[in-house]
């Protein structure tokens, strides 16, 4: 990174009319816990649980999947506590102040987040695409009782019930990284040391998608994952370079 644009920023990366490089990494993700993806709070007409798993139409059956903005928002939301921790004035992600001043007339300066998975200034330079089971996968249904959190007891009356996916089952992994020297090097800027680590915390198993994740539910893991890099060249793209993570 360019110390001379201050810390944490990484200049202005709209760059978006060309490609200079593009990286697919792909692999398998594992659930080694429960895994709930929800419909949201009213339950599909005539379903026999209250929360139930989130599904599309494939072939002819309705399969769970995990979204790909589910998987997006959690490593978005890691990425944030690295870079922070590495530069605490890092605005937060809603400041749309902030988020402003770094756009100016002719020229911008985007910290290394806006600059990574963007903002309302700048567009995401990182895509990640829904994740769908490389196998048949079983459900089961869980009975709940609603909190009081003012009493801090169970509320009497106030049964749910709420379907996830058992454990250790695979599904898919691919996310695209645009315009970013990945995997890092020397000359590569911030922004890809960060993701390198925020995938790194996907492969140990560190991380946690979907509902119930202060119980443990939702840990995933990364497996089997590959890197290939796309450079443009003579008008098409090539195969530069390829590996493991």
């Amino acid at each position: 990174m360019n110390n001379k644009l201050g810390a944490g920023y990484v200049g202005d990366v709209r760059d978006f009319n060309n490609i200079k490089s593009f990286v697919r990494v792909s692999g398998e993700l594992i659930n080694l816990a429960p895994l709930r993806v929800g419909i949201g709070r009213e339950p599909p007409l005539g379903a026999a649980v209250d929360n139930t798993f989130l599904r599309l139409r494939r072939g002819e059956e309705d399969i769970p999947y995990i979204p790909g903005s589910t998987l997006k928002g959690v490593l978005r939301s890691y990425f944030e506590q690295l870079a922070r921790s590495k530069y605490p004035e890092l605005h937060d992600p809603w400041d749309e102040k902030k988020i402003s001043e770094e756009v100016r007339e002719n020229e911008a300066n985007f910290c290394v987040i806006c600059g990574t998975f963007g903002s309302t200034k700048v567009a995401s330079h990182v895509r990640v695409f829904d994740s769908y089971p490389l196998e048949k996968v079983s459900t089961n249904v869980k009975t709940s009782v609603g909190i009081d959190r003012e009493f801090m007891a169970a509320r009497p009356g106030i049964l749910y019930t709420e379907e996830f996916v058992e454990p250790n089952y695979r599904w898919s992994f691919k996310m695209d990284i645009i315009n970013i020297a990945f995997p890092p090097s020397e000359s590569s800027d911030e922004r890809s040391t960060l993701l390198m680590e925020t995938l790194r915390a996907l492969k140990l198993g560190l991380l946690n998608f979907g509902a119930r994740k202060s119980v443990g539910f939702g840990q995933l893991q990364l497996k089997e994952a590959r890197w290939v890099r796309y450079v443009m060249k003579d008008g098409h793209l090539e195969e530069e370079g390829s590996g493991t993570l």
